[in-house]
């Protein structure tokens, strides 16, 4: 194991060091080798047990390659999550100096998730665990007013709510239930939490086949919040370090430390059930490192597979408060009314007689077949959509889906809480021609 060969270095370089002198070997924070906390945490920063931090110097060790991550600060491209080993030296009002001997390493090929260890005298372990925290607080995001969204994970282009509440179409109720709660949490819950010695922390999830608008709404509640004076926290899983816990857990120290109610984002949570990852996940849903945030925090999560989130995260009450089925469409009004959305200046009262066709779809397929129509119209030299235009566009489309599989839909069951609207009875819509 990695961390065994770190230990007995760590062991080694700690005797020669200091022979006799008592020494206990624990897991560390890996923040203390991040490069952002090693230049802000400057040395003569003053700590508990009448302690002042002395500076460090790296160490080489014969099983770690140093190497560092990076990302964006504020404006700036700068070095981040760093494997490495230093010697960690401090200073005590009337005591000996002591020193901390400390490694990080990745541990997985696959996985670019760091673990350290550090060699620390017993009596120290106060002033350790204080410098620990100051690192810590260098790292996660400064949340301030300056900003209304902060990215965890990737830069601001992955994430922009600008999508406006009246352009998300749902089912009135659904659409109706999901503000409420939102809108509730804020204004009346988080007393409610206080009251109750809680942290104030809510979890809902968006569950749904791919295409139902998850997305869309993320950012159009995002742009709700934002307008309320909330701040936005988004984590991203799309840049190359993909979806790790490491993420939610910075996201969960930033929205710790904000001083403003926060809307906490995570898609496809799904993606983040993998491994040791998954019981990390759990201890968040339980509450064991919710984010005591006394202005409230929301998690806003989404998936498009549910089947895969274990039952004991969808079933077990307070893991996650509500769960909201996102469904496909699931009546004629509803077809309509995202039909006009999409073919805006192009509606034609003609088209009307389409919409029997988009039933059971997700919102994306009418969004494919809008914007097909438009390039077949383009093709043959046409300014206007014509219902000829628009049916061949579907047509097409249904046609893909035949030979290619499901691929806007989830075939497998969804057995969560929340089932989709009843759908209305109706006639098999005739085929096209």
């Amino acid at each position: 194991m990695q961390y065994e060969r770190l230990v007995q270095w760590a062991r080694d370089v700690w005797s020669e060091r200091w022979p006799g002198r008592r020494y206990v070997t624990i897991w560390a924070s890996t923040e203390c080798s991040n490069m952002i906390a090693q230049n802000q945490v400057k040395p003569g920063r003053r700590l508990k047990g009448k302690a002042r931090y002395d500076g460090l110097q790296p160490l080489d060790c014969p099983v770690i390659t140093p190497i560092s991550d990076y990302g964006t600060r504020g404006k700036k491209m700068v070095l981040t999550s760093t494997a490495g080993a230093y010697r960690f030296k401090f200073s005590v009002e009337d005591g000996d100096p002591f020193e901390v001997v400390y490694a990080s390493s990745y541990f997985d090929d696959d996985v670019q998730d760091l673990t350290a260890i550090a060699v620390v005298p017993e009596e120290h372990l106060e002033t350790w665990a204080a410098f620990e925290f100051v690192c810590a607080r260098a790292v996660r995001p400064r949340i301030r007013r300056r900003r209304d969204v902060y990215i965890i994970g990737g830069t601001d282009s992955f994430f922009d709510p600008t999508v406006d509440w009246d352009d998300v179409i749902l089912p009135e109720d659904l659409k109706a239930d999901l503000r409420e709660d939102m809108e509730a949490f804020f204004t009346k819950g988080v007393s409610i939490y206080r009251q109750l010695k809680l942290a104030p922390f809510r979890k809902l999830l968006l569950s749904g086949v791919p295409g139902t608008g998850k997305t869309m709404l993320c950012a159009a509640m995002a742009k709700l919040a934002i307008s309320q004076g909330r701040i936005v926290v988004y984590v991203s899983g799309s840049d190359r370090d993909g979806a790790s816990f490491e993420k939610i857990q910075r996201a969960l120290q930033a929205v710790t430390a904000a001083r403003y109610p926060v809307l906490m984002i995570v898609e496809e949570i799904d993606a983040y059930l993998q491994g040791d990852d998954k019981a990390r996940i759990l201890n968040v849903l339980d509450g064991v490192e919710s984010p005591n945030n006394p202005e409230g925090a929301l998690l806003l999560a989404t998936t498009n597979y549910p089947e895969v989130i274990d039952e004991r995260i969808a079933k077990r009450p307070g893991r996650l408060d509500r769960i909201f089925v996102i469904p496909t469409i699931q009546d004629v009004g509803h077809a309509e009314q995202m039909l006009r959305h999409y073919m805006a200046d192009q509606w034609r009262d003609e088209h009307l007689a389409v919409v029997d066709h988009l039933l059971d779809q997700p919102g994306a397929f009418v969004r494919e077949a809008a914007l097909h129509a438009r390039m077949i119209a383009a093709h043959a030299h046409r300014t206007e959509v014509t219902l000829e235009f628009l049916q061949e566009s579907i047509d097409s489309l249904l046609k893909q889906i035949r030979q290619g599989g499901d691929f806007l839909r989830d075939r497998r069951p969804i057995s969560l809480v929340n089932p989709s609207p009843k759908k209305l009875p109706r006639p098999n819509p005739p085929p096209f021609g």
